[in-house]
């Protein structure tokens, strides 16, 4: 079963959420900083279009006075126009659309902008450019075929409305009838935000996106988490509304109140913090890997270190340990692109390949798409992992650099 922690801790002197997810033992399987400011992630603007450059594919659009998004072209067909300035067909200069943010300013780099919407749900994801009603693959056929029988008689008109209903993974053990109120409900949210587009005023924000730890926890099965622990009220708050609709949600939702000990004090979230911003990393073994973290490549050295066993057993044994917690490191890291890792070099082929095959096991167990590469001739393992949060590193940067 999992646990969850939801809290707050102060790192050079900013503030952030802290979303913490760990297994019976304790152990974590998932850790994220979220940033105590205010994202625009998922908000829905009234945007005008500034500019439209056919030679980079994409548009600039404002969603606030002196506020300029980048829009790729390919995510700006069949936008929702708020008001439509020009008599041309097609996207053009001083229109205004609906679009949501789907990557906050980054550095010198605009936020990123889509026309392709989407309203999230307790179990469902609404989009408005695809009207399937689509289910997650993970889910087995009859229980996929019965959630999309349920949606479909709640969102009957989703082809004449121009939407479509994706059900995701954590709606596996969630009663069908509440499923079908979760895409009746989020299809009405969408149904009003159309409704009413036309009148909306220039740079109006018609839809408030998720908080970023609910859409976090929308990757677990609830029925799989024994209870979530948090010691902020509005969080706290907020959990309640949105777990509801689930049996036994006010039991496995604990609001912490110890005064003598906090509850980030309590898991030891800071010093978690700077185990996980260290370049080194020991093993019980008494070996130990070095994390070389730049912006699009991160290299990884194994290495012997204090093990000062001999012999090839004692190697593929810190080879075996690092491999694990390589894999461990980089989902709590959130470490993403290209990964090269250098083991101890062994020469038994058997070994290699029982270190291989730990590798792609423990990698398996990754929520975010980690891929094994290749090795290449000099004994270096590649792995590929997709971006889908910003780095432990690069949120903590991002702060200091502010």
């Amino acid at each position: 079963m999992n646990r969850i922690i939801l809290t707050k801790t102060v790192k050079n002197n900013n503030t952030y959420t802290v979303y913490a997810l760990m297994d019976e033992n304790g152990n974590y399987k998932d850790f994220q900083l979220l940033p105590e400011k205010d994202t625009i992630i998922n908000n829905i603007y009234a945007a005008r279009v500034n500019k439209i450059l056919p030679g980079i594919n994409a548009a600039f659009v404002s969603i606030a006075q002196n506020k300029s998004c980048y829009l790729s072209l390919n995510d700006a067909k069949n936008p929702v126009y708020t008001n439509k300035k020009s008599k041309k067909e097609g996207l053009c200069e001083g229109d205004e659309i609906l679009v949501q943010v789907i990557k906050d300013a980054l550095k010198t780099k605009d936020p990123v902008v889509t026309t392709k919407l989407s309203i999230f749900g307790s179990n469902v994801i609404l989009t408005n450019f695809d009207t399937q009603i689509g289910v997650s693959s993970k889910l087995d056929k009859e229980r996929a075929a019965l959630l999309r029988k349920a949606v479909l008689l709640s969102c009957a008109d989703h082809e004449k409305e121009g939407y479509g209903i994706i059900v995701r993974t954590n709606a596996k053990n969630v009663e069908d009838k509440a499923v079908s109120q979760d895409a009746y409900s989020v299809a009405q949210k969408y149904n009003q935000i159309i409704k009413k587009a036309p009148h909306q005023a220039l740079y109006s924000c018609v839809y408030h996106g998720m908080s970023d730890y609910l859409l976090l926890m929308k990757t677990i099965d609830f029925a799989t988490v024994e209870w979530i622990k948090t010691d902020c009220d509005d969080i706290y708050d907020s959990l309640l509304t949105e777990y509801g609709i689930y049996d036994h949600a006010p039991e496995k939702i604990m609001r912490y109140d110890d005064s003598a000990i906090s509850l980030s004090t309590l898991y030891g979230i800071r010093g978690l913090i700077d185990n996980l911003t260290s370049r080194r990393v020991w093993l019980d073994c008494g070996g130990n890997i070095i994390i070389e973290q730049l912006e699009t490549l991160t290299f990884i050295d194994v290495n012997s270190a204090k093990n000062i066993s001999s012999g090839s057993n004692s190697i593929l044994k810190t080879n075996m340990e690092a491999a694990k917690e390589i894999a461990r490191q980089l989902r709590l890291r959130n470490i993403s692109g290209m990964i090269i890792i250098d083991f101890i070099n062994m020469k038994s082929e058997t070994s290699k390949d029982m270190l291989i095959e730990a590798l792609k096991r423990y990698i398996k167990d990754d929520n975010t798409v980690c891929t094994f590469v290749d090795i290449t001739k000099l004994g270096l393992v590649e792995l590929t992992r997709k971006k889908v949060h910003k780095s432990l590193k690069q949120i903590l940067e991002k702060t200091l650099d502010e």
